[in-house]
């Protein structure tokens, strides 16, 4: 039987158990490459995007839950530590310090990964194939709004070796990514920005539910919890939400707004997938399913 949403919880599952393999590696680079880790996503988006420059406002596209005021301040920032080159109409290049820094930092971690992994070879070139026979759908396919985040993910790759576990993390970026583009274009017809969309999707999944518990889960976006009170009335003001004895609650209104952009959501992330047979897409859960296993077993040996 096809399933297409547990094979998706998998690519982040997975994902999330190779960095660890490297993690050793990662920490003191990052300290010697990066003055400040607040500098790796605008950085790393301005590699990927060469030679488009990266702006605020197309920050904001790839991640607009984020604080514009922060965002800004960062892009002066890396520029100001010579990461970034502004053009001086809002734009920004990756600097040679820049570069090196991103090239240094991925090579150091696919290098890495792919000398220590146990996953069998054939096992994993499998994986990469089929992998890659849906990021090439879904490089095909057309999204409203676009797919800024795929591109920001895709278009950067350093290169690698087919069939390996370094290749395998990068598909997997991309087709998390994608699911990011996937969201947003369900939810920006809406007409709220992504920081009051965002608090609404606390709410509804009861995950925070209170300006304190939204700042505390939340820190890096940089808002305040007199931001999040803010908007949390004027979700109430929407009707949207409301108060309840310990937070606020999501109204029946706020519910079928935020459940049709979740059935939306999953619309555009899976059409791409129809390229799978079912056969294919069942063997791509059970390898990622062993590879994660493997995986987290390895890390766990090491501690």
């Amino acid at each position: 039987m096809r399933d297409d949403k547990k094979v998706f919880q998998l690519f982040g599952e997975t994902s999330a158990s190779i960095y660890p393999l490297a993690r050793d590696v990662m920490r003191p680079l990052f300290e010697e490459y990066f003055s400040e880790q607040r500098f790796y996503q605008p950085i790393f988006f301005a590699y990927n995007l060469r030679p488009e420059p990266i702006t605020l406002e197309l920050f904001l596209k790839r991640n607009p839950y984020a604080k514009p005021e922060s965002v800004l301040e960062i892009l002066v920032d890396a520029a100001e530590a010579g990461y970034l080159e502004g053009d001086g109409q809002g734009g920004y290049q990756p600097a040679k310090k820049g570069v090196s820094a991103i090239e240094a930092v991925h090579e150091a971690f696919y290098t890495k990964a792919n000398q220590i992994n146990q996953f069998p070879d054939e096992k994993m070139k499998e994986l990469a194939t089929l992998l890659a026979k849906l990021v090439d759908s879904v490089d095909q396919s057309d999204l409203a709004g676009g797919k800024i985040c795929y591109k920001a993910s895709h278009s950067g790759h350093i290169q690698v070796e087919p069939g390996t576990l370094a290749q395998v993390d990068q598909l997997l970026d991309d087709l998390n990514a994608f699911r990011d583009d996937a969201h947003i274009a369900a939810w920006t017809p809406v007409g709220v920005d992504g920081h009051t969309w965002e608090i609404l999707t606390f709410v509804w999944n009861g995950d925070a539910t209170t300006a304190e518990a939204l700042n505390e889960r939340l820190p890096y976006r940089q808002y305040t919890r007199e931001d999040y009170q803010v908007s949390l009335e004027d979700l109430v003001q929407k009707g949207w939400i409301e108060e309840g004895s310990e937070g606020y609650l999501v109204t029946d209104t706020g519910k079928k707004i935020r459940d049709e952009a979740e059935a939306a959501t999953n619309e555009n992330y899976f059409a791409p997938w129809k390229v799978l047979t079912d056969s294919e897409l069942n063997r791509i859960g059970d390898l990622l399913e062993e590879l994660k296993e493997i995986n987290l077993k390895m890390v766990e040996n090491d501690d």
